[in-house]
């Protein structure tokens, strides 16, 4: 009976479950700057977990992911390249791509391809043999100092095209001018001139009426100073090696 008895009390035993309560500490601040000082604490906490996981972490941004286009986009992009292209051949349509007779360009062709490329009031006079120079001069001016070096790199482009291989290429002289551009195409002597600067110096009343009659000649400052200054010699004029 006693067996008994000690076994209904130990099953009959409470059973005590075990509580654990979170630890909170208790502050008292002595004055409301105490507080606002503690809240500065708290607060810097996160940011310096936010500033540990930005370091392991790269941030990216549409700026520098790489662009994949679809195929749709792709046939359109590469359509696009294949138009400039033949935008560039087309350029050449309707030009006379072979060797001139008198040299790489004759003058013929040459006023075609100036006229192709929009040149203004196109004056061309021919250069008496004895003067051993050029058999033409040729004087136009551009609407811009853009097209004025549009046109002389044109003109060098179809040079290439009629060239042979024993043809040396021409050079721009003044590139840097804003007002004149001149090329040596071994046969023809190119100027082209903004048109204030052409109105200034009138070149072609120097070859086509002599320079008895050319105002800007007989002025105190001669032609020949005017092209020194302006680093194009009529006389000198070299094609580039």
């Amino acid at each position: 009976m006693i067996s008994n008895f000690r076994y209904i009390l130990a099953i009959s035993k409470p059973k005590f479950v075990k509580i654990y309560r979170p630890l909170v500490s208790t502050v008292r601040f002595k004055s409301n700057q105490d507080a606002s000082n503690a809240d500065k604490k708290t607060t810097t906490k996160p940011k310096a977990v936010l500033g540990n996981m930005s370091s392991k972490y790269d941030v990216f941004s549409d700026a520098d992911a790489e662009i994949i286009l679809d195929v749709y986009e792709e046939k359109l992009k590469y359509s696009q390249l294949l138009e400039e292209e033949e935008q560039e051949v087309d350029r050449y349509v309707g030009l006379n791509l072979e060797r001139g007779k008198t040299g790489v360009y004759d003058i013929e062709d040459l006023v075609e391809v100036l006229k192709r490329e929009q040149a203004q009031n196109i004056f061309v006079v021919s250069v008496p043999k004895e003067i051993n120079y050029v058999d033409y001069i040729c004087i136009v001016n551009g609407k811009s100092v853009r097209h004025m070096q549009a046109i002389a790199q044109f003109i060098k482009k179809v040079f290439k095209q009629k060239r042979r291989e024993s043809d040396l290429l021409p050079k721009v002289e003044g590139e840097d001018s804003r007002d004149w551009l001149a090329l040596d195409l071994g046969n023809i002597a190119l100027h082209i001139f903004s048109e204030k600067a052409r109105a200034h110096y009138n070149l072609e009343s120097l070859w086509a009426l002599g320079h008895e009659f050319d105002d800007e000649y007989n002025r105190p400052e001669p032609v020949s100073d005017i092209l020194e200054k302006h680093s194009v010699y009529l006389k000198d004029l070299q094609p580039a090696s």
